[in-house]
């Protein structure tokens, strides 16, 4: 099941996930849900590609504990995860993106890591693969700033339940290391970016003006802490105009486009309805600021 993470009721209903953060080719997520059939299953990826491989496998071996979310794993477990309802999260050889000016992008940063902590249960782990040791290093300074998780970490053998892949590297004399986050308590409350849903996104109306979408078209602004907008171009016709636009809130982006209709002597600014969002309090701002801006005085 691929989760529209625009539209389904949030938070997920589902307790004692197993969770995969990262699923590429899928053949770890299908044997894990094959091995726990009573269990849900997430995988979270940001590869559509990878996505759409796994749903077609799934479909294949008739699989229906899995549940695919296709979203950056951070605002997955931020928007769509309930506290504590996570058993367990596995992380198969990350990226460790080892350059500095990269450090932002891992995906064991304590920002991340205190996260994924809240989603779990007590004595729920993050398991985490990786021929990368500093990766390990990181992580392991990551969470002892968090205190809140025990830790151990150890080298995978052939004795070890491992892939073909897994396998073959050990025979071969690699190492790979296994490291294993332990929840022990509630991590300190912390500040962390999130975005605030409301119930709707009201369109405005405006009177006595033309569309003018030429005043916004490759602007990128500015409209609050964190927030940055960015109009592309913009296609027109005697009723109707539509604008690309790019919205990113603490780091989570939406496309969409933004609608101006004609309706008898005015004009109605809405985003438009072949657009999926998710509907934040910027988003009411973004249409706000194209009825103001994006019209002939």
């Amino acid at each position: 099941m691929l989760v529209n993470h625009y539209t389904v009721q949030k938070p997920l209903p589902f307790d004692n996930l197993l969770v995969e953060i990262g699923f590429g080719r899928g053949e770890f997520i299908t044997k894990l849900a094959k091995e726990n059939p009573q269990k849900k299953v997430l995988g979270v990826e940001i590869s559509g590609i990878s996505v759409e491989k796994l749903l077609k496998r799934v479909k294949r071996e008739g699989l229906r504990n899995i549940v695919i979310v296709h979203m950056d794993a951070y605002w997955c477990f931020n928007l769509l995860l309930k506290d504590r309802s996570v058993e367990r999260i596995y992380m198969n050889y990350p990226d460790p993106w080892f350059k500095k000016r990269h450090e932002k992008r891992r995906l064991t940063k304590e920002e991340n890591l205190y996260i994924f902590a809240q989603k779990l249960t007590e004595g729920g782990e993050i398991v985490i693969r990786t021929d990368h040791y500093p990766f390990i290093d990181y992580t392991l300074e990551q969470a002892k700033g968090l205190g809140c998780f025990g830790s151990s970490v150890r080298t995978l053998t052939v004795e070890d339940p491992l892939t073909k892949y897994e396998k073959r590297w050990v025979s071969m004399g690699k190492e790979i290391f296994e490291l294993r986050l332990t929840k022990l308590r509630e991590p300190e409350p912390r500040h962390v970016r999130t975005i605030k849903e409301v119930e709707e996104v009201f369109p405005v109306k405006v009177e006595g003006k033309e569309p003018a979408p030429e005043n916004l078209a490759g602007k990128e602004l500015k409209i609050g802490e964190m927030v940055y907008l960015k109009f592309f171009d913009f296609q027109r016709t005697e009723d109707r105009v539509l604008i690309e636009t790019l919205l990113s809130e603490e780091g989570f982006v939406q496309k969409f486009f933004v609608e101006m209709r004609k309706r008898e002597d005015f004009w109605v600014v809405d985003i438009s309805p072949f657009s999926q969002v998710i509907r934040t309090e910027n988003l009411q701002k973004v249409v706000e600021l194209v009825a103001r801006e994006g019209f002939r005085p």
